[in-house]
């Protein structure tokens, strides 16, 4: 067994083990490509879940506006006139 032995010997170990470590990275690539895209999915069910939410409560916003302050500004612009219309009558200054 000469020095060429060992040499041959080297190299086919180190052959061996660059293919195991290659092996090992491309299951870890494989496993990171899944769980990142697992988290994209999931993601996107979040952000759609979160535009259905937004478009329901803009809808309650509006509906809030429509039916609940509108009435309310008008009933107040009311009173401010008439309190107005009564100080103007009675000639009161401020």
């Amino acid at each position: 067994m000469g020095i060429e032995w060992y040499r041959d010997l080297v190299i086919i170990i180190a052959g061996v083990l660059i293919i195991l470590i290659s092996f090992v990275i491309l299951l870890l690539v494989i496993s990171i490509y899944r769980k990142t895209n697992a988290l994209y999915e999931r993601s996107q069910c979040i952000l759609r879940s979160l535009e259905t939410t937004t478009s329901v409560v803009e809808g309650f916003a509006q509906y809030a506006t429509r039916e609940l302050i509108k009435p309310v500004i008008e009933i107040a612009a009311l009173f401010q006139g008439v309190k107005a219309g009564i100080d103007n009558l009675f000639h009161r200054r401020k």
